[in-house]
């Protein structure tokens, strides 16, 4: 129905255009049939050359412009103007004036169908890539201007003037401190303006839109801005359902990696439970005393407490290794994350003779995170770093464990006196699938790496073939407070 009516519309506007190419021709021939004027035609031609380059095609107009001059010099023989000096020059003056507009109209054509050209293109690539334009103008008030595309991706009509309170009405509710950030950063003339957040539509979809714009210009207190909104629902969409894939792949590598630490999980319960077998006893023979001796029965007792907690800290530390669940990001303490593998691998690392010199030195260190993804990171790296120095015979195994805070981040760096890994290989060490262990599945390294840039981070690996490898993370400090 619309391009129906489009074309009705060219056709409406070409037949006005030819109705009125006809009139100013008609007023040419009157005036030269029945006017003694010099100037007074020449104007008509001017006009017929303006109206035809603004309805015409280039070909069509330049034929319009070509017949103007003709007419225009073959009016000129007719009438034996050549015979007096002044009609001459008059002629020449007139002539020069019009191919003068003539190519003036010319180029203006040409540069204005480039820009329509321009415009489709634009508006394509608007459509295609979800990507609207945006501009505001802060003074006073706070005045925006919007493209075709923008109101899409809000979804309102068309024809709706865009204002502020129409872009906070479509925005979520928790991101509309965002949207006032972007009005105070206009107010200080911020150069780059750079925010996401989110949309919540009528029927109650989340859209995630992006924005970027610069100044156009800066006048007193007044300021302009123009830039590109975009539309990043699918991507973000595509980036969650990867990282659950992601997560789905880390909870079985925990599998793998419990069942390899077994040995490790069976001593840590095995310990603090014969300890409460021992403190027991103690207790029962402190009290069977013909005079109990109550004091040391007491601290019996606090012993089964303490070694009971202990028992119960690591059961539940397994359980959430082993449990498939959502993200849980907290504020936590670094040095706690770190302090809890660590434990949970001791028996781990005596079996392969590993001497560990641990230096934790971030101990008021908060990030935000999820705590059981974290320590499966280290427990990998820990696991990775003992199997390097497996066939270390000539020097002490020590692995060294060490944690600081460096330029507001939180910093964890294991390092082991294995004999390193080869310059060629360290560029694929996090790739999927690459492996250098004849059983391994090569998952392990890209899952650290997804799971600590999902925590907003960073993982590298420096080593020394011969005398070992460091691995190091980096998770950007939180300035919350610990949640209780």
């Amino acid at each position: 129905m619309s391009i129906i009516k489009r074309r009705a519309q060219f056709f409406c506007s070409d037949a006005l255009a030819s109705l009125a190419a006809i009139a100013v021709g008609s007023m040419i021939f009157i005036t030269n049939a029945y006017l003694e004027l010099d100037v007074a035609p020449t104007l008509f031609y001017i006009t017929l050359v303006f109206m035809s380059a603004s309805i015409f095609s280039v070909p069509v107009f330049l034929a319009v412009a070509l017949g103007c001059v003709t007419i225009l010099t073959a009016s000129f023989i007719a009438d034996e103007g050549y015979r007096d000096y002044k009609l001459i020059a008059a002629f020449i003056r007139c002539l020069i004036a019009l191919t003068t507009i003539s190519l003036l109209a010319l180029r203006s054509k040409r540069a204005t169908e480039t820009l329509k050209r321009k415009e489709a293109f634009f508006l394509g690539a608007q459509q295609l890539s979800h990507t609207g334009s945006v501009g505001f103008i802060i003074h006073d008030e706070v005045t925006v201007t919007w493209s075709q595309e923008s109101s899409r991706i809000f979804e309102y009509p068309p024809h709706v003037v865009p204002t502020l309170a129409l872009i906070q009405a479509r925005t979520h509710p928790d991101d509309l401190p965002i949207v006032d950030s972007v009005v105070e950063q206009a107010r200080r003339q911020k150069s780059l303006i750079e925010v996401e957040h989110r949309l919540v539509m009528p029927d109650g979809r989340t859209k995630y839109v992006q924005m970027i714009a610069s100044p156009l210009f800066k006048h007193g207190t007044r300021t302009e801005y123009a830039g590109a909104l975009m539309d990043v629902t699918q991507s973000r969409q595509a980036e969650e359902a990867l990282f659950h894939s992601q997560a789905t792949l880390a909870h079985v590598t925990r599998l793998t990696s419990m069942g390899e630490l077994a040995a490790s999980i069976a001593h840590e319960i095995n310990q603090p439970l014969a300890a409460v077998i021992t403190s027991g006893e103690s207790c029962k023979r402190w009290i069977n005393r013909p005079v109990p001796n109550l004091e040391e029965a007491r601290r019996s007792l606090d012993r089964v407490i303490q070694n009971s907690a202990r028992v119960s800290d690591v059961i539940t530390c397994i359980r959430a290794l082993s449990r498939q669940s959502e993200v849980q990001r907290k504020v936590e303490i670094f040095d706690d994350i770190v302090t809890d593998a660590l434990t949970l691998m001791q028996h781990d690392i005596a079996l392969h003779d590993v001497r560990t010199h641990a230096q934790l030195g971030a101990p008021d260190a908060l990030i935000k995170g999820d705590r059981v993804q974290l320590q499966q990171v280290i427990i990998n790296l820990i696991i990775n770093a003992c199997q390097a120095m497996a066939n270390v015979h000539d020097r002490a195994r020590v692995l060294r464990i060490h944690t600081s805070v460096q330029q507001d981040e939180a910093v964890l760096e294991i390092a082991d006196s294995g004999i390193g890994i080869a310059e060629d290989i360290l560029p694929s060490l996090f790739d999927p699938f690459f492996t250098t262990k004849p059983t391994g599945l090569g998952m392990g390294l890209s899952i650290c790496r997804s799971i600590i840039e999902f925590h907003g981070g960073r993982i590298w690996v420096n080593s020394n073939e011969g005398l070992g490898t460091q691995f190091m993370f980096a998770i950007a400090l939180n300035s919350l407070r610990l949640e209780k």
